[in-house]
């Protein structure tokens, strides 16, 4: 019995003290934050040519970077040059693996990062509870990372390769995607592979290419359910007019009785960004009247008439059920992956030299992002622009479809021109204020 007590005694000495080292540690983090660097992202004045690099993926890429050139071009007293780093389709994993060589190929005096969207989760996932006991905190974190190591095992297909990040290269650097030909060649029933050589190829406006493949692809196997391979096939069909095409794939989608409405739903959210971007207003609204004929459900529905009637079109508004109207779910960026690489990020940005902005998605909270760097010492050099209240009021008052080209991020898409140059002139004040 005594030694029983004893044990028990031990274990209970064992847990306060592992609980005083934790508290200690983290109250001596956040006071060293305090003092490091009290006055975010200071820059040498001496620049003769400030180099601007923007950070990010397709809402990047050929995005707002261009409307930033044209503010500063306006308000800043200097030269400068913007380099747009976006890679379509990428991932978090390689947007903070890629950054040590872009800051040594373009030695950049500023950093502007608008990342992790492609990781996003739906918000009404499982909530971790934040625990005030350190030692309960510090279990309940092994307990998750235990989890989401078995569930990574118990989805890996070893079948298949990641190939996003061959194709991110290639892309970047401008050059064939030979290792993608050679393993499609070799084994023409790898349809990763060949997704990811429809994807390639329709980035690079090659679409010759992107239907080779994708013929290839359907001959081998795939079908309507890969709507993100059908979705680049219509794209590409309405890029370059082949109407009647787009509207036979559309139709194959909606009347595919296998096919989710989830499913139907996305590939109809990016269909209409073609539509936008690509086809005239009689276009746009033949696929609003194609869609509702066929009793469609889908969250574009709404936006679209709204806007259809913005621009004097005489659209009918659609009556009937549609259980995507009211759509609630949001995604965050508050996931422990995408923490991760924020903070691993900033870390090579900021000891690199540059000043790192950290800008929020339009409509999303940027608090998520300033939450990462709360006991971090990084959180006094780092800028945080927030990109939501500015198209929430506009939103209020002015079509969704006059912001965006599509709704991939629920609340939010690709910024149209007007978009775009929002999110310019928030990134382009901070750049002035720091330059000028």
């Amino acid at each position: 019995m005594k030694n029983i007590l004893l044990l028990f005694l031990g274990i209970l000495i064992a847990l306060v003290s592992l609980e005083i080292l934790l508290q200690t540690s983290s109250f001596v983090i956040a006071q060293a934050g305090k003092f490091t660097n009290r006055h975010a992202g200071t820059l040498s004045r001496d620049k003769n040519v400030v180099k601007i690099l923007c950070i990010g993926e397709s809402t990047t890429f050929a995005q707002y970077p261009k409307q930033l050139t044209d503010y500063l071009n306006a308000n800043l007293k200097k030269d400068f040059m913007v380099i747009d780093c976006g890679i379509p389709g990428t991932n978090i994993k390689n947007i903070t693996e890629r950054i040590d060589e872009q800051l040594e190929m373009y030695n950049p005096d500023i950093v502007i990062s608008m990342m992790g969207i492609n990781d996003a989760a739906l918000k009404d996932k499982t909530v971790y509870k934040r625990h005030k006991l350190k030692t309960i905190a510090l279990f309940m974190l092994i307990k998750r990372n235990i989890e989401e190591i078995a569930a990574k095992k118990l989805h890996a297909d070893d079948s298949t390769a990641d190939y996003t990040k061959i194709s991110d290269e290639c892309f970047r650097q401008n050059k064939e995607p030979s290792e993608l030909i050679k393993l499609a060649e070799k084994n023409p029933h790898d349809l990763k592979v060949l997704e990811a050589l429809i994807y390639f190829y329709r980035m690079k406006q090659n679409f010759k290419q992107v239907e080779k493949y994708a013929g290839i692809f359907f001959i081998n196997g795939g079908s309507l359910e890969y709507t993100s391979v059908i979705f680049m096939l219509t794209d590409v069909y309405i890029k370059q007019q082949k109407h009647d095409k787009a509207k036979e794939l559309i139709l194959s989608v909606i009347k595919d009785k296998k096919l989710s409405d989830e499913l139907k739903n996305d590939y109809l959210k990016k269909t209409v960004e073609s539509y936008l971007s690509f086809s005239d207003l009689q276009r746009q609204s033949d696929f609003y009247n194609l869609i509702t004929a066929e009793k469609a459900e889908t969250s574009i529905l709404d936006d679209l008439y709204q806007y259809l009637v913005s621009k004097k079109v005489n659209a009918v508004y659609y009556n009937y059920p549609n259980k995507f109207k009211n759509l609630t779910k949001i995604l965050t960026l508050n996931t422990q992956q995408i923490r991760q690489a924020y903070l691993v990020f900033a870390k090579k940005v900021i000891d690199y030299g540059a000043v790192y902005i950290c800008m929020g998605y339009p409509t999303m909270p940027v608090s998520d992002l300033e939450s990462f760097f709360k006991n971090s010492p990084l959180k006094n050099e780092i800028i945080f622009v927030s990109n939501e209240n500015n198209f929430k009021e506009r939103l209020k008052i002015e079509p969704y479809y006059n912001f965006f080209n599509d709704s991939f991020g629920i609340t939010f898409g690709h910024c149209t021109k007007l978009g775009n140059t929002m999110i310019a002139e928030n990134a382009g004040k901070k750049i002035t204020e720091l330059v000028n």
